[in-house]
């Protein structure tokens, strides 16, 4: 099958034959040439093919029964008119002048013939045409006895096209005129500017043209005699200078001294100077006008291989690190923050000194180098801890630190420290900092057994879990199960304290926050802390203050909600009620 639509100058020379052999066969002989044409380039290569296949008897039928002609001679004839029909029409000029120029005389006496004969058009409208067969037209219309009225209308043609031959030597004339009207004017234009840039360039006589560097000194009008000041205090300020090495870890600075790079100076006056002076007329005025950067010096080190190695080997070990996994990190001061961990890095020693020396051959003041090396990705396990930003609240008591109830707070306060709570999940005191026998490291100290003085492994617990409380009603955390003590402690306000014991009694709060919780808890001389970290928008603007007021042989406990310095609501936490000694 035919491709009705292929890019025919992308054909090979045999596809193309095909095609338009294709096209002339199957094709109504008018849209087959119309769709040659459009695309014909001035080289007239598929035209050509046209003329190559008329010679062939099967084509030559074809198109004598599609068109109703008599001989070959005909058909020829008529793809002729056709061909110079449509290169007029689509206004190809080149390629119809070169078409008319590729004909024999014979051939434009018989194309004239014909042309005349039809009275085409193309005989009347196109120049082209009538450059090449006006010359034969009397010798067709005697040939085929045009009328007398067709004679004088195709003598008019004549007269009108010799008429525009007039109009294009008048133009070509008066183009002239012109074009020498204009070459006056630019020359005195250019002669005129030559004598104002060498005013121009006068200026600078002795002194360094604009867009002239050393390293990012702009030399620009400075003097040639002052050179060697100039360099001598670049010598310097290079010299204590840094160089920077970079990995995805971070930047590493070193000064040119402190690994015994030197800056070399030498011949760089006398290199300076003769790009000055060689410079051409017009070089000159470009760089004057337009004062922009064009050639920088730069000043050479003259460091030994002996201080690149050394500097490798030192760059070998900061650089060289294993991964660190992300996660929470607690500073000095007990801050918390997320810490997304840093990659491994294993420096390739032997690529990172090119670079090195790639980079010293011209010295900057600042040289950045990006160390060539292995990296070992990190595992990011923690990324939804990512969120914890702030310190929500915060509560503290007092305790004797020393003895066995002093070991079991520390220890305790050490197990709760780190604690990670997750948006819906519960916080069980018993599971973290229980259980609180000896086999988990609790010394036996003092508590309250059923209304009575006892001793008991873990004794002292109980002040961490209270001030653990607290801090959790000032964050606004949903308390579970709580219980108060049998004899009020003197730590944390009466009614706003929390006791555990053994397996039996837990006390336990829920994370009602979109964001994760973490705990921190430390000891620091006599004080007991307790921090609660989340998200700084966990809390919505709100803050809580819980209280308690004695009535009818209890404490009530309640929970002030503030928002912008005022009491929206107020909730009732339950009634405590103590034993007295």
């Amino acid at each position: 099958m035919i491709n009705n639509n292929p890019n025919i100058m992308a054909l090979d020379d045999n596809q193309k034959v095909n095609y338009v052999k294709s096209l002339l066969f199957n094709r109504d002989i008018n849209d087959a040439l119309d769709t040659i044409i459009k695309v014909e380039k001035k080289d007239l290569k598929l035209i050509k093919i046209i003329l190559d296949v008329l010679n062939e008897e099967l084509l030559i039928n074809r198109i004598k029964e599609q068109c109703n002609l008599s001989d070959k001679t005909s058909v020829k004839l008529f793809v002729y008119s056709r061909i110079i029909a449509m290169l007029s029409f689509y206004n190809k000029s080149v390629i119809l002048n070169n078409f008319f120029k590729q004909l024999s005389n014979e051939e434009l006496k018989q194309v004239a013939a014909y042309e005349y004969q039809n009275k085409t058009d193309v005989s009347f409208n196109s120049k082209i045409f009538n450059k090449y067969c006006l010359k034969y037209k009397n010798e067709a219309l005697n040939s085929f006895g045009v009328d007398e009225e067709e004679i004088l209308m195709l003598d008019e043609e004549k007269e009108k096209y010799n008429s525009l031959l007039k109009k294009k030597d008048n133009k070509k004339r008066n183009f002239i005129i012109l074009f020498i009207l204009l070459t006056i004017i630019v020359v005195s234009f250019l002669l005129f500017k030559f004598y104002d840039y060498n005013k121009l360039i006068n200026k600078y006589n002795g002194l360094i043209y604009p867009g002239i560097y050393l390293n990012d000194i702009d030399l620009s009008g400075e003097k040639v005699s002052n050179l060697d000041k100039i360099i001598e205090k670049e010598k310097s300020r290079i010299e204590n200078g840094s160089i920077i090495v970079t990995n995805e870890n971070g930047n590493y600075k070193f000064t040119y001294k402190e690994i015994g790079i030197l800056a070399n100076d030498t011949g760089i006056k006398e290199k300076i100077k003769k790009y000055n002076d060689s410079l051409s007329f017009f070089k000159k005025v470009k760089m004057i006008r337009e004062k922009k950067k064009v050639k920088t010096f730069y000043l050479k080190s003259s460091s030994s291989d002996k201080v690149v190695d050394n500097f490798v080997k030192l760059l070998e070990e900061k650089l060289n690190i294993n991964p660190r996994n992300d996660g929470i990190v607690i500073d000095d001061n007990h801050n918390v923050y997320y810490d997304k961990g840093i990659n491994g890095f294993t420096l390739d020693k032997e690529k990172t000194k090119i670079r090195i020396k790639e980079a010293l051959a011209n010295l900057r003041e600042k040289t950045v180098i990006e160390a060539v090396g292995t990296t070992i990705k990190n595992e990011a396990k923690n990324e939804n801890l990512s969120s914890i930003n702030k310190k929500v609240s915060s509560y503290t008591t007092y305790f004797a630190n020393y003895g066995n109830r002093g070991h079991n707070i520390n220890l305790a306060s050490t197990k709760l420290n780190g604690t990670v709570i997750m948006p819906g999940e519960e916080f069980s005191y018993l599971k973290i900092v229980g259980p609180y026998g000896a086999s988990n490291g609790y010394l036996p100290a003092p508590i309250y057994l059923n209304g009575d003085n006892a001793t008991a492994n873990g004794g002292g617990v109980c002040q961490l879990a209270s001030t653990l409380y607290m801090a959790q009603l000032k964050s606004g955390l949903q308390t579970i199960s709580r219980r108060n003590h049998t004899f009020a402690p003197s730590y944390v306000p009466k009614g706003l304290d929390a006791t555990v014991y053994s397996t039996t009694t837990d006390y336990k709060f829920k994370n009602n926050y979109d964001y994760p919780i973490y705990i921190v808890s430390y000891v620091k001389g006599n004080y007991l802390t307790v921090d609660i970290w989340t998200n700084e928008n966990a809390l919505g603007g709100k803050t809580f203050e819980p209280y308690s007021v004695y009535s009818n042989g209890g404490y009530l406990a309640y929970l002030k909600i503030i928002e912008n310095g005022k009491v929206i609501e107020t909730k009732y936490l339950g009634k405590s009620v103590y034993k007295t000694r």
